[in-house]
């Protein structure tokens, strides 16, 4: 407080000295006066004085270097203007870069999706083959469980992968790997292929960009979706050869099992029976251009690969379902096997041409395979007797029938009932005598009942 006042004080003497009181004195007609300026007006007019010589000094300043001083702001903006232009050159390339890039990965994902979209139809019409080719003996399956209990239980069949099952008790047979469902994952990649990718399984730019993302993280999103799509669909033609493979290799050694032919021998039985078809030869191998080239070739020639497994599938089952393997009792007990035997009535040693099959009167005699009933009537020791072509070189026959309810001539189908049990002819008790023929030469019934035991299952 008391150094303010000092300072106060030091100042009021400094302007006391500085500026003293003064007198102007004026003198007119005589007269003498005089105006007295205290030390207070004095500042007042050397601030004025001061303000207004510092004003002329701006102006003049302004006036003598007016030019300079526009100069200077012309190159201030000039420069300003050339920085702008560099930074709007430099925003514009940028542009025009992530434009020129937005447009090549629009190309490739137009590209590639129009690829998977051409495999998505190649792999659609293979799962439809896929399905058809299963589906000749699902329905002989499910026919066959309907007469195991005298309803039709079709819906309780599975659904068209569980072809080959070993029942109980079979006897020992060839390495068939069993399958009682499709794995979880394969079903999903077959729904995706059968109803399509869900909506907004593929990403759009334009909607990444304006949410937000940018446009490398945008498109490494649609590398990521595509590489997914095309690795499912690798994947489930990885699965279904796989399967293909299997079950063409489960199917060859049930026909096997008869031991009877060779499973591609009877294929070609059957090559009369398979659909017409034409057009110009063109190697596979050679073929790259016309498959694309690179993994779509490749993805051709496996593709290729499991269609013709898929058809000789099919033409496996077709041939394995003109064959007799089911049981035409539900319920018997074997009395007499294939071979030689001692005679039921004589004691000597004789050979036996078919299987006995011990039941009770009137049991329902079902047919093991579609065919023509070629013979129904009386034969000698066989009593009332029914014999069927299955085609392909297949017979049977079912001797000592208490009753016959089919026709010569009649078309049969698989499981139909043609007969009852009975004891007629040479026979010692109720029983059916059954026979199988293959190009003339009677075989053992129990080697095709024992192959049919892969082919279907036992319901309950």
């Amino acid at each position: 407080m008391h150094q303010r006042q000092g300072w106060a004080d030091r100042f009021r003497s400094f302007v006391r000295h500085m500026y003293v009181e003064r007198q102007i004195y004026i003198r007119s007609h005589g007269h003498v006066q005089f105006i007295s300026l205290s030390p207070l007006t004095q500042s007042a007019f050397a601030v004025i004085a001061f303000a207004f010589l510092s004003w002329i000094a701006f102006a003049s300043v302004n006036v003598v270097f007016k030019e300079q001083i526009i100069a200077s702001k012309d190159r201030r903006y000039v420069k300003m203007q050339s920085a702008y232009e560099e930074r709007m050159a430099q925003l514009q390339s940028s542009y025009d870069e992530l434009n020129g890039q937005l447009v090549i990965t629009e190309e490739r994902f137009l590209a590639t999706t129009r690829q998977l979209e051409e495999k998505h139809k190649q792999l659609s019409t293979l799962m439809s083959q896929r399905q058809t080719a299963g589906s000749v003996l699902d329905k002989m399956r499910r026919r066959y469980a309907a007469t195991l209990t005298g309803q039709e239980k079709a819906a309780a069949g599975s659904d068209g992968n569980t072809v080959l099952m070993r029942v109980d008790g079979a006897t020992e047979g060839p390495d068939v790997v069993h399958t009682t469902a499709r794995p979880q994952q394969t079903a999903e990649l077959e729904r995706f292929i059968i109803e399509g990718p869900d909506e907004g399984a593929l990403i759009d730019v334009a909607g990444l960009a304006g949410n937000g993302e940018s446009p490398n993280a945008a498109v490494s999103q649609i590398d990521a979706r595509l590489a997914w799509l095309d690795n499912a669909q690798q994947g489930l033609i990885n699965n279904v050869e796989e399967i293909t493979d299997r079950r063409v290799r489960e199917l060859k050694s049930i026909i096997a099992m008869t031991k009877v032919i060779d499973p591609d021998a009877l294929l070609e039985r059957g090559s009369e029976r398979r659909d017409a078809q034409g057009g110009p030869f063109i190697d596979l191998a050679a073929g790259d251009a016309l498959a694309g080239g690179g993994d779509e070739s490749a993805f051709a020639k496996q593709l290729f690969r499991v269609s013709q497994n898929l058809k000789k599938m099919a033409d496996l089952e077709d041939s394995i379902a003109r064959m007799p393997l089911a049981e035409p009792l539900v319920s018997y007990r074997k009395t007499s096997s294939f071979g030689p035997r001692r005679d039921p009535f004589n004691g000597r040693m004789a050979f036996h041409s078919g299987e006995d099959m011990g039941s009770y009167y009137g049991a329902p005699v079902y047919a093991p395979g579609s065919g023509t009933v070629t013979f129904a009537g009386w034969k000698g020791g066989y009593g009332r007797i029914i014999e069927i072509d299955h085609g392909n070189g297949f017979r049977t026959r079912y001797g000592h029938l208490g009753k016959m309810t089919v026709k010569t001539g009649q078309k049969i189908a698989f499981r139909e009932v043609i007969g009852k049990v009975g004891s007629s002819g040479r026979s010692s008790g109720p029983h059916l005598h059954y026979e199988v023929w293959f190009d003339g030469v009677v075989r053992n019934p129990s080697k095709f009942i024992e192959a049919g035991h892969y082919v279907f299952a036992k319901q309950g």
